[in-house]
């Protein structure tokens, strides 16, 4: 067996499963089902995120008691939560942890305190339950600035989802577009998504881009045959089914996001897959704010990847650990969404 085929059979192991939901609402919904991705051995942790009384009323000018006395309030009733999730928990997976961030003692971005207590905890997948961007939370955990700063794999289930993700994972929709960065996407998928699920990966080229003036007649055919030709072989080698479609932005408005979720939508797929950027210089099919419009919109879960050099080790994450690693590449800079 070559290098190539090792690396593409080789598998994932989602030992570590960090859990956070807005609210703390549905995290025991939210838990079974990251569970799904890990080895059965897996640790998980649940998070509750605390924002500055402060801000969730911010017109109301609180004196320093009765602020006191709020966050007080708001860090007992948070506890209580965790308490009660973590002996619920305990039931579906063994020693179960809790983590409760509190925003107004760490003067920290939701965002940002959650990927911290991520790395420090060497978490293999973040998974994370949240509202709209409508939605006015206090303490709002953006799945897209969390994507952008978490050197793992972040599922985000949509909150209003958590009430229908006990069914199986039957069906899994990967967007390509030929990157070395889209093609990990596809690898970690086949190795951590439960067995049985049925894979359909599409190619997204789009039609309105200002490189189609650019590039040769039957650039974006070609890539796109290629992208899939290559997708195909890697689900081969981890022995898989495997449907492939092309896609293209085909209304003046339309994009490369309307087409996944479209396809996505009628496909009745239970869980969408890509990279967290695509390939650099390059402006097509998959740039970061694809990802973003995604993530807003999809109707179900969405699993995105960060490319295999943006990867950061757990010892590396973590600084000086003693723990045994292993490296897939050197640590950039996170991608930032265009």
């Amino acid at each position: 067996m070559n290098s190539k085929m090792a690396y593409d059979t080789a598998p994932v192991a989602v030992e570590r499963v960090l859990v956070a939901a807005e609210g703390g609402a549905g995290l025991i919904p939210l838990t079974r089902f990251a569970l799904r991705f890990a080895a059965p051995h897996a640790l998980a942790r649940l998070v509750d995120v605390i924002c500055n009384p402060a801000a969730l009323v911010p017109t109301l000018l609180l004196s320093y008691p009765d602020w006191s006395e709020a966050h007080r309030t708001m860090l007992h009733a948070a506890q209580i939560r965790l308490n009660q999730a973590a002996h619920e928990a305990a039931e579906f997976v063994a020693r179960p942890e809790t983590e409760l961030i509190d925003l107004a003692e760490m003067h920290r971005h939701a965002t940002d305190a959650l990927s911290d207590a991520a790395r420090k905890w060497h978490t293999d997948l973040i998974a994370v339950a949240s509202h709209p961007r409508s939605h006015r939370w206090a303490c709002r955990l953006d799945p897209e600035e969390l994507v952008a700063v978490s050197h793992c794999p972040v599922l985000h289930v949509p909150t209003a989802c958590l009430g229908g993700i006990d069914a199986a994972v039957a069906r899994v929709l990967v967007a390509v577009d030929g990157s070395d960065a889209s093609m990990e996407a596809l690898r970690v998928a086949s190795r951590i998504v439960p067995s049985g699920a049925t894979f359909r990966v599409v190619y997204v080229a789009d039609g309105h881009s200002g490189l189609r003036d650019l590039l040769p007649r039957g650039f974006f055919n070609h890539d796109g045959t290629r992208a899939l030709a290559e997708a195909e072989a890697v689900m081969k080698r981890a022995s898989l089914p495997i449907e492939t479609a092309v896609g293209e932005t085909d209304l003046e408005y339309d994009a490369v996001a309307s087409v996944i979720l479209r396809e996505a939508r009628q496909w009745q797929a239970d869980l969408v897959v890509m990279a967290s950027n695509s390939r650099p210089m390059l402006m097509h099919p998959l740039p970061g704010h694809v990802v973003g419009r995604t993530l807003r919109d999809a109707k179900c879960p969405v699993l995105v990847c960060p490319p295999p050099a943006g990867r950061a080790t757990r010892a590396e994450s973590a600084g000086n650990s003693e723990r045994p690693v292993t490296s897939e590449g050197a640590v950039s800079p996170p991608p930032v969404f265009l």
